[in-house]
């Protein structure tokens, strides 16, 4: 394996930094670097809001159910589905805009991820570590007009980063044969992936008092495995993992009205 795939092969999520900050320069290093990622017809349908004032990390950090390292990190990005910037252009030019469509919100959702994905891996090969935060959307309103976002504008996720305290432990995936498949969808590959993966999981002890909702589940007596934390997961009917408000809320926005 050459040194770009050990490099990104070795990725872990990272909530303890050092109290060390982040130099401008590295930080547009990372910014550029994301820049590079794949994007729709070349449309930039996204857009990053840096965040380093400290009172405004503490309340995204509240709004994201209370995670600390949002509000300890020397800088907190956020990745944004941005199709404000485009009905601008159409709007100059007397075009009709059709933003509101389902494919123009999976766009802007896929470039903003996928942006989010090579400005972590940025981040890594400056020795530094993150964590996507997905919580920023448990109070989306708040979070927008905190970060002044325009209409069609949307926080997909956000993203601690600093340094290190301590080199993360590099996570076991799923065993490929369960997610990758030859030509067509391969239903049979599923299960017997999926008890691997359990058995592996066990092994390196990752579930380890993270039970999901315990109190649900007084009468199981299995395993708490892979496969049955993930069904846990999926069956949560908790505000904060279901998040119903986010329909309503892409809709008042301008997005996914049709």
């Amino acid at each position: 394996m050459n040194d770009v795939l050990t490099f990104l092969n070795s990725h872990a999520s990272v909530r303890a930094f050092e109290n060390r900050d982040i130099s401008p320069d590295d930080e547009q290093t990372i910014l550029a670097t994301a820049e590079r990622s794949p994007t729709s017809s070349n449309l930039h349908a996204y857009s990053i809001i840096s965040i380093r004032d400290q009172e405004k990390k503490q309340q995204l950090a509240e709004w994201s159910g209370n995670q600390a390292h949002v509000a300890a990190c020397p800088l907190f990005l956020v990745f944004c589905a941005d199709l404000y910037r485009l009905s601008l252009l159409t709007a100059e030019r007397g075009y009709d805009f059709c933003g509101e469509y389902t494919e123009a919100f999976i766009v802007a959702t896929v470039d903003a991820a996928l942006a989010a994905g090579r400005a972590l891996q940025a981040a890594q090969a400056l020795d530094m570590g993150g964590v996507m935060v997905g919580g920023i959307r448990n109070n989306p309103s708040k979070v927008s007009d905190l970060l002044k976002l325009p209409e069609m504008v949307y926080p997909v996720m956000g993203m601690s980063l600093g340094y290190p305290v301590a080199a993360p432990k590099v996570k076991p995936r799923l065993p490929l044969p369960g997610l990758a498949f030859a030509e067509t969808y391969q239903i049979d590959q599923i299960a017997p992936a999926v008890a691997e993966y359990d058995r592996i999981i066990d092994d390196v002890g990752h579930l380890r008092h993270r039970e999901v909702e315990k109190d649900r589940y007084p009468d199981y007596s299995g395993p708490y495995s892979w496969s049955e934390h993930s069904a846990r997961r999926m069956a949560s009917n908790s505000p904060n993992t279901l998040r119903p408000h986010m329909l309503e809320y892409l809709r008042e926005r301008g997005l996914l009205r049709r």
